[in-house]
């Protein structure tokens, strides 16, 4: 069957096109989207030609609600109009996968996706709920931390992923400042979250900020952005055997290296996460349905689905600020 799909077809270049899809059979389930939202990272390396295992052309992205319209007569736990999470999709060439997200209909065997409920879902709430992914890595890496209570945390980047992280472990006790280097994005996330400590980091007094913040230096450095020079500036800051988390894309290998010595000289501990699983993806619904975790300040643009085009120049353009872009197709 043919649907409509927004398209990486070569690396920089990007449009609508009608592709195919497998006919649904009798074990699988036809998905309809409503919403999507933009992975800001991990859709413009692929953008880019960078993510490990990009191929063009593509269909990119991982966030996605949609609603079941037909089931196949083997498919038992799912049902016409339930309201699904996932991006699996029995695509065709020469269209591939790169998680697969914004397409207005997909194909696939029920396991892949999560049931949200039945008939109808709360926009406010879908608006959160879909950026589910991105938001549980950074449940997975405060897990993998297994922070504990009056920690302080050293943010690398002021992102979604890094916005997330910061507030999951607040819940669990633990105080964080945040570091980006766009001045624009780090007024918004100081009027957004101003329980947060955010700095521009190229404020001349930053150091002192981050002393102030945590003199007996911070327990944990969380870097979101994987550049070399601001890693090493930071690591100064953590305290002996302490700890690093480094979640973000280290591409060009070339490019990516650390002053391992003062590393070591401090014992500290690095950890890495890659990813997400099922349990971080229920542990964040949890939160944002509750409204211990939220996603709405996070928003800055919605769009239409004839409007991706524009949400797509907005990320590879970056010609005004953004951060979280949440698509309608209803």
């Amino acid at each position: 069957m043919k649907t409509q799909a927004l398209v990486f077809t070569a690396v920089n270049t990007y449009e609508c096109q009608e592709v195919n899809i497998a006919d649904p059979g009798a074990d699988d389930i036809l998905v309809r989207t409503l919403w999507t939202a933009v992975s800001p990272g991990t859709e413009r390396w692929t953008l880019r030609g960078k993510h490990i295992g990009t191929r063009f052309p593509c269909v990119p992205g991982y966030h996605r609600i949609g609603i079941v319209e037909a089931a196949g007569a083997n498919v038992t736990t799912h049902k016409v109009g339930d309201i699904v999470y996932g991006s699996s999709n029995n695509i065709l060439p020469p269209v591939v996968n790169m998680f697969g997200a914004h397409i207005a209909h997909t194909v696939s065997a029920p396991q892949h996706y999560t049931i949200l409920g039945h008939g109808e879902m709360d926009p406010a709430l879908a608006e959160q709920i879909v950026f589910t992914v991105l938001v549980a890595v950074g449940n997975r890496g405060v897990n993998a931390l297994a922070v504990k209570p009056r920690q302080r945390i050293l943010h690398l980047g002021a992102g979604i992923l890094s916005l997330s992280a910061a507030q999951i472990a607040a819940l669990r006790g633990t105080y964080s400042a945040l570091v980006d280097i766009d001045p624009k994005h780090v007024a918004f996330v100081q009027r957004q979250f101003p329980e947060f400590l955010t700095v521009d980091g190229n404020d001349p007094d930053l150091e002192a900020k981050l002393r102030n913040f945590a003199p007996d230096g911070f327990d944990i450095l969380h870097d979101t952005v994987g550049v070399p020079a601001s890693i090493d500036r930071l690591v100064q800051l953590v305290r002996y055997q302490g700890t690093i988390l480094m979640q973000a894309q280290y591409f060009d290998a070339e490019h990516r290296a650390v002053n391992l010595d003062q590393i070591k000289i401090k014992e500290l501990t690095i950890k890495t996460t890659c990813g997400n699983t099922s349990n971080d993806n229920a542990e964040v619904q949890h939160l944002i349905k509750r409204g211990w975790l939220r996603v709405t300040p996070y928003i800055t643009h919605r769009f239409k689905k004839d409007q991706i085009l524009s949400a797509y120049q907005l990320l590879d353009k970056n010609q005004e600020h953004n951060l979280g872009m949440v698509i309608d197709w209803r």
